[in-house]
């Protein structure tokens, strides 16, 4: 399934800038373009700063002032959630809990070099494991609630809490793994290692190196099923603003199974967002048949724009083309099919004695699910 031209408009705007993203841009403009359509994309994908920056070139441009304004409006919330997240690691700090920030601004900085050019809802934060009850209790006395009244970390098939502040409703994703059990291995002792300091003005902490930043987006963009145009322009913008240790990275990949997310990370923010990678890296992605079917795949998904494209069937086949060994795609079958997480006890609130009851109520909810599912893709199509 092709691109539509307004979703390809959008990855260009997403690209690092260059003289070949400027010129594909000017191209793209030069052909009749669903404004509309081009506005809804920039917003569903939190794109608003990146488009409103490529189109101040063009005065007349219909969408330019809704785009502005849209645009405005991220950059004083992003801004917003920079100054909470400097709070949280200074508090965190100061009680001696080791964080990680990750994704959300620093992300931003480090891939287009300005936090208000990339949206993002929440904040995502790293503890170790045995720090997550004294940073969940640090952030309980500051004022964040659980999103979800019956989660329980003993649910084995989760990797974050999220949290809600009650005033500002300013949101954290509380992480002691960076990738669930049931997916593709990302190793939180190490990356901690690796770790690197940050400042951002009056924003420090710790993040992942850039080789770790750069794999974890591929491999979240992964379970996420590439729904998303931000994704590959966030691996283009590392790939072209970061010191990147390639051959490190590859061979991190390769020993982890991780190699096959991400070639097609790799693959398909070159083909979409013109990411420059060092020629020898880009020949070995491109000579691997089954990082490219996975990269094909997802840019299908891409193109389909469907919503939650990681949690349907054709999300789940993605995913076990994307899973390298057949033991850890028998384990994503099974953690998939069978392993309670929150979603479950949310879904049905139970007792703790009565939990054991999750494993068969889980299969039904997932059932449920895809029958809602194809229900409203069958009425979608009966009324087009």
């Amino acid at each position: 399934m092709p691109l539509s031209p307004e979703l390809n408009l959008l990855l260009a705007c997403g690209s690092p800038p260059s003289e070949q993203s400027r010129a594909r841009i000017s191209r793209l403009l030069a052909a009749p373009v669903n404004w509309p359509l081009l506005a809804e994309l920039a917003v569903t994908h939190g794109m608003a700063a990146l488009l409103s920056r490529a189109l101040a070139a063009q005065p007349s441009c219909p969408i330019l002032p809704d785009i502005r304004e849209r645009a405005a409006a991220f950059t004083m919330r992003s801004l917003r959630m920079a100054g909470e997240l400097a709070r949280i690691l200074n508090a965190m700090r100061a009680a001696g809990v080791p964080a990680i920030a990750f994704k959300g601004p620093v992300l931003a900085y480090a891939a287009y070099g300005d936090l208000a050019l990339r949206a993002f809802n929440d904040l995502d934060i790293f503890v170790p494991r045995a720090q997550l009850p004294a940073a969940l209790n640090l952030l309980a006395a500051d004022g964040f609630d659980k999103k979800t009244g019956a989660w329980d970390i003993r649910f084995s098939g989760a990797c974050e809490i999220a949290l809600q502040h009650r005033l500002s409703r300013c949101e954290v994703d509380l992480h002691w793994l960076f990738s669930p059990p049931y997916f593709l291995p990302f190793d939180p002792a190490a990356a901690v290692q690796r770790s690197v300091e940050f400042r951002l003005g009056g924003l420090a902490g710790r993040t992942l190196c850039p080789e770790d930043h750069l794999l974890y987006l591929c491999i979240h963009a992964a379970r996420e099923g590439w729904g998303q145009a931000q994704f590959p322009c966030d691996v283009a913008g590392l790939a072209a603003r970061c010191p990147i240790d390639w051959d490190g990275l590859v061979r991190r990949a390769e020993r982890t199974q991780c190699w096959r997310a991400l070639a097609a990370g790799l693959d398909l923010a070159h083909r979409l967002c013109d990411a420059p990678l060092p020629p020898e890296v880009l020949r070995r992605v491109q000579r691997d048949p089954a990082a490219l079917a996975v990269s094909a795949s997802a840019l299908a998904a891409l193109a389909a724009q469907a919503a939650d494209p990681g949690g349907t069937p054709a999300g789940a086949m993605l995913h076990l083309r994307t899973i390298e060994g057949l033991r850890a795609k028998v384990r994503y079958l099974w953690r998939r099919a069978l392993q309670p997480n929150q979603k479950d006890a949310a879904w049905v609130p139970l007792p703790r004695h009565l939990w054991a009851a999750y494993y068969v109520i889980r299969p039904v909810r997932l059932a449920s699910s895809a029958l809602g599912r194809l229900k409203s893709r069958t009425a979608r199509l009966l009324t087009a």
